[in-house]
């Protein structure tokens, strides 16, 4: 069939199930008159309409028998389920040729970019609203106390920390990290947590205050060498900074992490905003696997990298009391 639709009928067929990337399996209606394909894995539907038997590729015959059972004959009379599918097709192309446009002009616009929105670590340090010394540039406790709130319940601790019973200790409230003398970090996340939680999952996130940018690499690619280094923590401020300035996203804190990535602390904005910005992540050097993921672990100032040996180390940062809701 020529038709972007389905040529069968969902209705028709037992066991139908749709897969992320757009294809349908379902059982085959013409095995299934001898008995066969009890699993329902032999027929796929594509997403341009085609269709076929896992168990008799090629077979015409069998091909004209699977439609005879469940073909859409009138597309008139389309089912519901059939109607619904297409419309989903239809809305999953749109999104992907916005997603593709979005990557086009931001590849198209990146150097632009970079060069109008300039900012180097000196002015960066110079414009944080916090003066950057260094008690500010590597104390983790001071860092949490400019994000959250005294109440807020958050996570502290080795990417391991969770999951188990014993790992309750890892959450407390701002206030309860900066009054206790225990380890702090070296990792947290963009979360707020529910009451009584061991676990650092999504399904226990109380709110998501801030959006953390992983700025690792124009175009997924990490720098290799100073000299790349510098060039990309050059090239990343400057996005942090357009980002801030011509896109009006509200910054609360940059990180390096001692390694070969910078972190931006954003104050979360619109799920519209940020599913846009995904479009564009890996062009514009961002892990877009991280965003949108308040539960993910990030790293605290003045931790060692594993890789370097180098601290991480605060380069701008909100005052206290602006935290993030």
């Amino acid at each position: 069939m020529n038709d972007t639709g389905p040529s069968l009928d969902l209705a028709r067929l037992e066991k139908a199930r749709h897969h992320p990337s757009g294809k349908l399996t379902a059982r085959c209606p013409a095995c299934a008159e001898d008995g066969g394909d009890r699993s329902g894995h032999h027929l796929a539907i594509f997403p341009d309409g085609r269709f076929a038997c896992a168990a008799q590729p090629g077979d015409g015959e069998h091909r004209r028998r699977i439609f005879a059972l469940a073909g859409i004959h009138r597309p008139t009379f389309r089912s519901a389920a059939s109607a619904e599918w297409i419309a989903q097709r239809e809305r999953e192309r749109r999104r992907e040729r916005e997603r593709r446009l979005l990557k086009e002009a931001a590849l198209a616009a990146r150097q632009e970019l970079m060069k109008r929105h300039a900012w180097t670590p000196p002015e960066v340090w110079r414009d944080s609203p916090q003066g950057i010394d260094e008690f500010v540039k590597g104390d983790a406790a001071h860092f949490l106390a400019s994000l959250f709130s005294p109440t807020a319940l958050l996570w502290t601790g080795e990417v391991h920390e969770s999951g188990q019973a014993h790992h309750a200790d890892r959450w407390r409230t701002t206030g309860g990290w900066l009054a206790s003398r225990d380890r702090i970090g070296p990792m947290t996340t963009a979360a707020t947590w529910q009451a009584g939680t061991h676990s650092r999952t999504a399904g226990k996130v109380l709110g998501a205050p801030y959006t953390v940018l992983d700025f690792d690499g124009l175009d997924g690619i990490k720098p290799a060498g100073k000299e790349e280094l510098a060039r990309h923590v050059r090239d990343s401020l400057a996005l942090i900074r357009w980002l801030r300035e011509a896109m009006e996203w509200e910054l609360a804190a940059i990180l390096w992490t001692g390694g070969k990535s910078l972190h931006a602390w954003f104050h979360t904005p619109a799920p519209a905003v940020l599913e846009s910005l995904s479009a564009v992540a890996t062009t514009l050097g961002m892990d877009a696997g991280l965003i949108g993921r308040p539960e993910h672990p990030c790293r605290l100032p003045g931790q060692v990298h594993g890789k370097s040996g180098k601290r991480s180390q605060v380069m701008w940062l909100q005052r206290r009391g602006e935290w993030g809701e």
